[in-house]
């Protein structure tokens, strides 16, 4: 058995699990600069966050590759590519251990990402509303009254909500 295949299996997988963490670094640092409104590092981040991104797409095909190259080498049906931890069954030891505990940090660090990128999402949802409304205050656009009517008199014709029909003794 030609071992070469299964340790460029778990060298691109390795190689796939740095760029992940990566990533969460730049997350991690994002928020940072969120929250401290620093946007010269939220642009640097950015742009850093594209290249790893790239590198993750480049990763993503070798390690394809390689795991239907492993697959077809420990004579996996051909039909689809395998799972790692399908690979990592058939692999002689010490790669099954090695490939399947990859497998395992590849989803948590999926994970971790996943809720990194929704906290930071958050943060700038809830601060753009912050501003939404701070510019409603600075533009006189909360002032319309509950009548329909503006601070200086004029009617709202934005407002379309139903004004309360009078009913009569017979209803």
């Amino acid at each position: 058995m030609d071992l070469t295949i299964i340790q460029n299996l778990a060298d691109q997988l390795d190689i796939h699990l740095d760029r992940y963490q990566k990533l969460i670094d730049f997350l991690n640092q994002e928020r940072h600069c969120l929250l401290g409104l620093d946007l010269d590092g939220l642009l640097k981040i950015s742009q850093s966050k594209e290249a790893v991104a790239i590198g993750i797409r480049e990763s993503i095909e070798r390690l394809t590759e390689s795991v239907t190259q492993a697959g077809l080498m420990l004579g996996l049906p051909e039909g689809q590519t395998p799972t790692l931890a399908e690979v990592a069954a058939h692999c002689p030891k010490p790669f099954d251990n090695r490939i399947n505990d990859g497998a395992i940090k590849l989803a948590r660090l999926k994970n971790v990402i996943a809720m990194e990128n929704d906290a930071n999402r958050n943060f700038i949802e809830y601060s753009l509303g912050l501003i939404n409304e701070s510019l409603n205050v600075l533009t006189g656009a909360d002032q319309v009254k509950a009548d329909g009517y503006r601070k200086d008199g004029r009617k709202d014709t934005s407002l379309k909500k139903a004004l309360p029909a009078k009913l009569s003794k017979e209803v």
